[in-house]
């Protein structure tokens, strides 16, 4: 379960994963705009929640593609990582 290929196997599942994360927020920051361009919620509570949970969601994904980034490279490159094939 520790081999590069499981690791490289993850991995590639895992980029449509950041993708719709990316897209979901996205989504909901489009769907609150009003005319003007301006986000609205409907009290502070909404907005700490969404604005804390967006945010977690883009660090989490964006800790996902150094991870994925790091396995694909760790599979292309094992002399470098110091890993044996």
């Amino acid at each position: 379960m520790d081999s590069p290929e499981f690791h490289l196997l993850i991995s590639l599942l895992l980029i449509p994963v950041v993708i719709w994360i990316h897209i979901w927020v996205r989504k909901r920051k489009k769907s609150r705009r009003n005319e003007s361009g301006q986000e609205e919620f409907g009290s502070l509570g909404s907005t700490l929640i969404s604005t804390l949970g967006e945010g977690l969601a883009i660090l989490s994904s964006l800790i996902l593609i150094i991870w994925i980034v790091g396995s694909i490279l760790r599979y292309l490159f094992p002399a470098v990582f110091g890993m044996h094939m």
